[in-house]
């Protein structure tokens, strides 16, 4: 991303959090609200956590969840999984914020070691309906691309009460697997084209 288009993006961000809500337009809060999260660090994360307390738009806690869903450390990933699974964020609401860290390369692994940790709170939580917790274990668990985490996901819920996501952790696997099995034939033929791509358009 060019730096210009972030130094942007902070500059009406901070704009916005101080009042003027015209910095941003509606349909560009999302994107500000993301490149601030994953570049502004713990600042960011609080801001837009504050106005996921305090919006009064109708898609505000979901630009907000998703956003926070950015965050480039393991420390904000934990304070945002405590916020998720804490009273302020309703049950049906609890997988936007965690699908985005699982689309999040930086915070997909500190996720995952989350969720085993408190799976207690997370099966609490999610448990009393079905839909919800298949959803909630398909979505944030299904963009790993690593054997070895499979076999962790499947190690570690093989002996969980699995009633109401069994056929989402069957989904899981096999999508793990693919993505395993895909980025080990193609990791390296990709990388080539990559770097032959930027080598091409600098020259350009």
């Amino acid at each position: 991303m060019e730096v210009s288009t972030i130094e942007e993006a902070k500059r009406r961000f901070q704009s916005y959090i101080k009042g003027d809500k015209d910095a941003i337009h509606p349909s560009l809060r999302l994107p500000v609200f993301q490149i601030n999260v994953a570049n502004g660090g713990k600042a960011a994360y609080d801001a837009v956590k504050e106005e996921y307390l305090n919006t009064t738009s109708i898609d505000g806690t979901e630009i907000c969840l998703q956003a926070l869903g950015r965050v480039q450390s393991t420390d904000l990933v934990k304070d945002f999984m405590d916020f998720q699974f804490s009273d302020k964020v309703a049950v049906q609401d609890t997988h936007s914020g965690s699908i985005a860290l699982g689309a999040n390369p930086k915070a997909r692994v500190a996720l995952w070691e989350y969720i085993k940790e408190h799976w207690e709170i997370v099966h609490k939580k999610l448990s009393a309906n079905s839909v919800i917790i298949d959803r909630y274990v398909k979505s944030t668990l299904q963009k790993f691309a690593s054997h070895e985490i499979e076999k962790d996901i499947a190690n570690f819920f093989k002996d969980k009460d699995q009633k109401g996501f069994d056929r989402g952790l069957v989904q899981v696997s096999d999508a793990v697997r693919g993505n395993a099995n895909y980025k080990e034939r193609d990791e390296a033929l990709v990388l080539e084209w990559l770097k032959a791509h930027v080598f091409t358009t600098k020259q350009a």
